[in-house]
């Protein structure tokens, strides 16, 4: 059995959601053959730190490239489209064609279902994230994903959701957990990045501009962090933010550089590999998903409104009970006491249990139980209930 599994973007923040299921499947079946094919350095180079830790596989990791002129105008494009990722698509599609699966974290790949050369390929799809779902269609409640051959999903909340709303009634699906926690533990050793006792927050905002708080908001808490005496502030947006800076209309002022309580980071590997979550004390955001992997570790958060949403009642909008919600920039320094104060009381219970539904828990690591229904799945053509 040939097995890819397939890295096409031009940051490497996908990488931890998938290539566990590969290294983990390269050990369950060694006599299949497992190759990871990135389209980047940064991807190759980080699928190769989280195959250190699992001892015994035998997954390749493998470079595959784009056109030259996809490279050389990428660097604009990617602001406001895929060029990129399309064109490594079209170039390698003769190679894609010899595996039996494709394994892959977005929704880009299902542009392969155009070329009758990969028909018999199945395409299995891991996702990114396990946030709420803004508006319940992009990520995990994107439609789209009913088109794939099989899917993983990261706990039981989300699979209840979707079956919900009548999805993957021909579209078999197994919840395997969220690989990514095994890349980083609290029990490890937790990193330590100022050299005072200030509690440590964490600003994430998300990247999408009809939810993030960077526009109305970013500026002003800056400000409130760069004076202030009680915390150190990690200013780590998601790492699409900046990087799209000319459709997201992110910019940084130059007055704004990391210092003895400030470390301003707009997209090293340190934000998509564990590093600044397990390193902060208190989460800062508004609609990242990345609020469901802070609180695999329960700890304190706040949540900012910037689009004077009608959250309440909304389940796009979970996450927000994990904390006090503010709307105003100038709350900020009530709302971070709040936060701590309350939480044992108030909040610890709330995200305990919502971390225990977004995410399948138990001894059976997520990277092994996915590679398992894979195996299954590529086998058979099935999974049971079992799997659900």
């Amino acid at each position: 059995m040939q097995i890819g599994i397939l890295l096409n973007h031009y940051e490497p923040h996908q990488v931890p959601h998938v290539v566990p299921y590969g290294f983990a499947l390269s050990r369950l079946k060694p006599d299949w053959s497992v190759r990871i094919l990135c389209s980047t350095r940064a991807e190759a180079e980080f699928a190769a730190e989280i195959g250190a830790r699992y001892p015994g596989h035998s997954a390749r990791i493998e470079r595959i490239g784009a056109p030259l002129w996809a490279e050389a105008i990428d660097p604009v494009a990617r602001h406001v489209a895929f060029t990129r990722k399309l064109a490594v698509q079209k170039a390698n599609r003769a190679l894609f064609a010899t595996f039996d699966a494709l394994i892959v974290p977005e929704l880009t790949s299902l542009g392969l279902r155009d070329d009758p050369r990969l028909s018999a390929v199945k395409l299995i799809f891991t996702g990114h994230g396990a946030g709420d779902g803004y508006n319940n269609n992009v990520g995990m409640f994107d439609p789209r994903i009913d088109r794939f051959d099989m899917v993983l999903l990261q706990g039981r909340r989300i699979a209840a959701e979707l079956t919900g709303l009548g999805r993957f009634e021909n579209t078999p699906y197994a919840i395997a957990g969220y690989p990514k926690f095994e890349i980083g533990d609290m029990d490890d050793k937790r990193p330590r990045l100022f050299t005072n006792d200030r509690p440590v927050v964490l600003y994430n905002p998300t990247q999408t501009p009809a939810a993030t708080s960077w526009r109305k908001f970013g500026i002003e808490i800056l400000d409130f962090f760069d004076k202030s005496e009680d915390y150190n502030l990690i200013f780590a947006p998601h790492v699409l933010l900046f990087k799209r800076a000319l459709s997201r209309g992110a910019r940084l002022p130059r007055r704004y550089r990391s210092g003895p309580h400030m470390r301003i980071d707009l997209g090293s590997r340190a934000s998509v590999d564990l590093s600044y979550l397990m390193a902060a004390d208190i989460y800062l955001g508004d609609l990242s998903s990345q609020i469901y992997e802070f609180i695999n570790w329960p700890r304190p958060c706040v949540f900012l409104n910037a689009h004077d949403f009608d959250w309440q009642e909304n389940p796009a909008f979970r996450s927000w009970r994990f904390g006090p919600v503010i709307d105003r920039a100038h709350d900020l320094g009530a709302a971070l006491a709040g936060a701590r104060e309350r939480f044992d009381a108030e909040f610890r219970p709330v995200q305990e249990a919502a971390r225990d539904d977004a995410f399948l828990r138990g001894p059976e690591p997520a990277s092994a139980r996915g590679a398992r229904a894979i195996a299954t799945f590529m086998e058979t053509g099935e999974l049971g209930p079992e799997w659900h």
